[in-house]
């Protein structure tokens, strides 16, 4: 920013007006010598041709008082005159001749040169000389027309205009005179002249443009450079508060001064401003981003595989942290609850209002009460202390599996969808908002499922997802993309309905927190396999088959490889009693629980481990295995019950 000014106000604009006048000054020299130049041809051409006429007129008054024609008789006369007229009048030379035009003569009655001319030479033709000569056509035309001047080049050295006119006397003799004038020296002499003024007019112009110069940097420059240096100086010192123009004299840049006096004075506090601006908005960010942190801890993971069914949800905030909450919850291994709740607002308040309430609804659930009594409470303990009138809308559902039996109450939530073959709404049970009214009560509505069926909950940010155009995505659009989910292989709701949410919006801003939560009922599965090594790629398929994130498959497989080789080497002494099986269980929610049950000798795996640290692979025997396994696994219980052996793997999912 500190740079140096190489170009000054005052050098360009003097450069520049300079330039201007320059051209205007040789447009100008130009012009005038174009202008002399003319005027010395003309003049001298006029001069030329009164003396010429004077010289006539002289001759035919010698004529007329002698009473006799032109002769040479007059010589003296004539060189008299012409000597006068050389003299006085600097021309080059008179004459006078009769041309004899048939025989291309001429014979010359006079021959006068300059004698200061230095342009006399043996040559020149004299008194009664006869020599060749053929008429110019413009002598022509003047021998012709005796009134008529005939103009040209002289045929002597130099540059000279010649002008010849023919005289008749009074007894018709006629005669041809002429004089040159040297025009190449009078334009030399006007030149010189008009160069001396230009010299002069181009040191008056230099002269002015110093001044200019120096009154301009006085002015201008000066004051511009000083203001230029301190506004660096405010800019990369480093001490606003100390830098000040001081300018008195009550100009320009007296104005310019203080302004700038007055932008630094602003310019501080704003600068003031900002940063602590900026230091509140980091405090606040930070505090956003912990908050989003809790929120996101205390959400269970986005996908379970319980006891008796198989969860998926999403919850995707408009901003930072949202008021939407999803919650399951494995209450038994028969009954399972699950949650989708909407927060009224947005931002902190609401997610710490979310917050309470996925506690207390979790609180209650486990103290065994149903959907509609969980809500009741729920309801009781926000309305005695919710000074700021907020309130949430919840839809709280348990599944029992052993009798196939849904048990639903709705807090003025969306209904959501349970799907058979095609999805049809849950309506049965309705009630206002949690917070509102203290005395509110809500119905537990029962509803028989199957195992294949899944139920599908979601937030009104799910239907009121808006288009560029301003359009809504509306329960037919939901309804729909439910129902060829439903009819696909695979049946992913959520991923689904999640896709054609994006695909629907495009670029449109979101304006609300968007949450689904879908849950497939059904039994959890159990493999039975044989002890045979050979039957690994049935466990192996099953966990590649799972929701389990891909960077966990690999450490996964390897355990339960080891696991289940051990199992099938060491279990019996011989071939495995008839019909034994051993049983492979997968469950994975926030933490994948892999458990082996096999009826072979009992052995607790995690005993005897070999040391690392005095591991040698080429003499000990067995055990690596085992020890490769659980250095995977976060934890490994081991249980001996009912004449089997039960060994639990558990590694936890990082959200």
């Amino acid at each position: 920013m500190n740079k140096e000014i190489t170009n000054p106000i005052a050098r360009k604009l003097v450069l520049r007006v300079s330039a201007v006048l320059g051209v205007a000054f040789m447009l100008l020299l130009a012009g005038t010598y174009l202008a002399l130049d003319r005027e010395v041809k003309s003049k001298g051409e006029q001069y030329t041709k009164a003396i010429v006429g004077v010289y006539a007129d002289l001759i035919m008054y010698e004529s007329h008082i002698q009473n006799r024609p032109i002769d040479i008789s007059f010589n003296d006369r004539y060189t008299f005159f012409g000597e006068y007229m050389c003299s006085w009048y600097r021309v080059d030379c008179v004459y006078a001749f009769i041309p004899d035009i048939q025989n291309g003569k001429a014979t010359y009655l006079s021959f006068t040169r300059n004698k200061k001319s230095g342009n006399g030479s043996p040559e020149d033709p004299y008194v009664g000389k006869t020599v060749d000569y053929v008429m110019t056509p413009d002598e022509m035309r003047a021998w012709n027309d005796s009134t008529v001047y005939a103009v040209g080049k002289s045929t002597g050295s130099g540059k000279s205009t010649n002008v010849m006119l023919v005289t008749v006397d009074e007894f018709g003799n006629r005669a041809m005179v002429g004089a040159d004038m040297p025009t190449d020296e009078l334009r030399h002499e006007v030149v010189t002249g008009f160069h001396i003024v230009a010299a002069f007019m181009f040191i008056i112009i230099a002269v002015l443009a110093a001044l200019l110069y120096y009154f301009i940097r006085k002015m201008v420059s000066d004051p511009a450079r000083r203001i230029s240096r301190t506004m660096n100086e405010y800019i990369s010192g480093g001490k606003r508060s100390a830098i000040k123009l001081e300018a008195d004299d009550g100009d320009e840049f007296s104005m310019m001064a203080e302004s700038f006096n007055h932008m630094t004075r602003e310019m501080d506090s704003y600068v003031d401003d900002i940063a602590r601006m900026g230091r509140e908005q980091e405090r606040q960010q930070a505090e956003v981003d912990i908050a989003a942190g809790i929120q996101k801890g205390i959400l269970p993971y986005n996908f379970a595989f319980l006891e008796n069914c198989a969860i998926k949800a999403v919850m995707n905030p408009a901003k930072e942290i949202g008021g939407d909450l999803y919650d399951y919850l494995e209450i038994d291994k028969t009954h399972t609850m699950l949650v989708v709740a909407d927060v009224s607002g947005k931002g902190i308040p609401s997610a710490m209002l979310m917050a309470i309430a996925l506690t207390s609804i979790r609180q209650f659930a486990k103290m065994g009460y149903g959907p509609a009594a969980i809500l009741r409470n729920v309801n009781s303990t926000f309305s005695e202390e919710n000074p700021k009138m907020m309130f949430v809308t919840a839809f709280v559902c348990i599944y029992d599996s052993d009798k196939g039996i849904l048990t639903y109450a709705n807090a003025g939530h969306n209904p959501p969808y349970i799907i058979h073959e095609e999805p049809e709404i849950l309506d049965g049970s309705a009630g206002v908002p949690l917070g509102i009214f203290s005395d509110e009560e809500y119905v537990d509505v029962e509803i028989p499922v199957r195992e294949g069926d899944s139920i599908f909950l979601y937030t009104d940010g799910v239907n009121e997802a808006v288009n560029g155009r301003g359009e809504f995505f509306g329960t037919d659009r939901l309804e729909s993309v439910l129902r060829e989910t439903a009819a696909s292989e695979k049946q992913h709701y959520v991923e689904a309905v999640e896709a054609a949410v994006r695909e629907f919006a495009g670029n449109a801003e979101q304006s609300d927190d968007i949450t689904m939560l879908s849950c497939f009922f059904r039994k959890r599965k159990v493999l039975e396999l044989d002890y045979d090594i050979r039957e690994f790629p049935a466990i192996r398929d099953y966990l590649f088959g799972s929701s389990i994130p891909k960077s966990m498959l690999m450490d996964l497989c390897v355990a339960a490889e080891e696991c289940f080789v051990n199992i099938c080497s060491y279990a019996f002494d011989g071939p495995a009693p008839e019909g034994e099986k051993i049983l492979f269980e997968l469950e994975y929610s926030n933490k994948v629980i892999m458990r082996f049950t096999d009826c072979g000798r009992r052995f607790d795996p995690r005993c005897d481990l070999p040391d690392t640290d005095e591991y040698d692979i080429d003499t000990a025997v067995g055990g690596l295995g085992r020890l490769i396994a659980f250095t995977v696994a976060d934890s490994v219980d081991y249980e001996y019950r009912d004449g089997r052996n039960i060994l639990t793997i558990m590694k936890s999912i990082k959200n």
